[in-house]
């Protein structure tokens, strides 16, 4: 583990201080244990991920208002959930620049296979910033896909998706809580609150876990179902005498690597809506 750290640690440092997104963009592919995730080679498995597990808990795109949070560089998610039935997208992301050039050749790719044409499909999807413009319980679906675990201000980022959300709305959030060094998955969990937001923290990796998200959800009035849920055991072991203070040993949910997080409208809110 110590030795471990003689790689983690400097290059943890370099990715913080030296390498922007941007940047990271462009050379990502060449560097080790680094994974893009921008939707930029084709939305099929996300969308399948999506549906499936929407399918389990009785809900369903088809029809609906959808929100994806966190979109990345293409619309492509948002292109395909309306292919297969969703009445509107949006697709919702502050931070990345659309790429234009490859929007296009996947929305042309998308609508091509479904025998429709590219308008058609387009028409129903819109690229926002922001939730400002977005109306009051106007949406039914609220999805994301490695997203949540990035996402600083859990209270802002809730209270805006609650306020549009439907009384009977539901939210699915995919969650990659390994440490996105992903030879290491745990590794950013031995280190103090300090030494991470100081020196290592990329800047997008607060360290949720599974259980903050959950209460986080709750205090918004949600109740939350875990669809699926993955551990690293041999991993976990390997850090676990290392786990920095602020991490509970105890806590059954540290040791997740990835959930799926169902949040829907508790009964009792729904009524006094």
């Amino acid at each position: 583990m110590l030795l471990s750290n003689f790689e983690y640690v400097p290059l943890r440092i370099l990715r913080r201080f030296l390498f922007s997104r941007q940047v990271l963009d462009r050379i990502g592919a060449f560097l080790p244990y680094y994974l893009t995730n921008w939707n930029e080679s084709g939305p099929d498995p996300i969308v399948a991920d999506y549906r499936r597990y929407l399918a389990m808990a009785g809900q369903t795109t088809d029809g609906a208002t959808v929100v994806e949070v966190g979109s990345g560089r293409t619309n492509s998610v948002g292109y395909l959930l309306a292919a297969l039935g969703a009445a509107r997208v949006l697709c919702l992301e502050p931070f990345a620049n659309l790429d234009r050039v490859q929007d296009q050749k996947l929305l042309n790719s998308i609508a091509g296979l479904r025998n429709t044409t590219p308008k058609r499909i387009a028409d129903r999807v819109d690229r926002v910033h922001s939730l400002t413009g977005v109306r009051d319980r106007s949406v039914d679906i609220v999805l994301s896909s490695s997203v949540l675990e990035h996402i600083k201000d859990l209270n802002t980022t809730l209270g805006e998706l609650k306020r549009v959300s439907r009384p009977a709305g539901a939210m699915l959030h995919l969650v990659d809580y390994r440490d996105h060094f992903f030879k290491y998955p745990y590794h950013f969990l031995q280190f103090s609150r300090a030494t991470w937001e100081g020196l290592l923290d990329p800047g997008d990796l607060p360290r949720w876990r599974l259980s903050d998200h959950v209460i986080a959800l709750r205090n918004f009035g949600y109740e939350v179902t875990i669809l699926d849920r993955r551990e690293d055991p041999e991993a976990f072991r390997a850090i676990k005498p290392r786990l920095a203070a602020q991490f509970d040993p105890t806590d059954p949910d540290l040791a997740v690597t990835f959930a799926a997080i169902l949040a829907r409208t508790s009964r009792s809110d729904e009524r006094e809506t």
